[in-house]
């Protein structure tokens, strides 16, 4: 996960790193982008993506969420 520096008074989360397979690129979303959809769709917030949808910005397949940045070597 990478952190970004933010004003004061805004606590930073973080953001996740994800890897579209059919683009083959990498692009990151912000925690609080995540709980946002979660509300939206569950209901609750957390730090799990088993049951959070990430689509690829440029194609519209899911992605894949990555610990480390950079393509899955599988």
């Amino acid at each position: 996960m990478k952190k970004k520096k933010q004003g004061k008074g805004q606590e930073d989360f973080g953001s996740v790193i994800f890897y579209c397979k059919r683009c083959n690129k990498t692009f990151d979303m912000e925690w609080e982008t995540i709980w946002d959809m979660q509300e939206l769709t569950h209901g609750y917030v957390g730090y799990h993506l088993y049951d959070t949808y990430i689509c690829c910005p440029d194609c519209g397949e899911l992605a894949e969420a990555l610990e480390e940045p950079g393509p899955n070597p599988f």
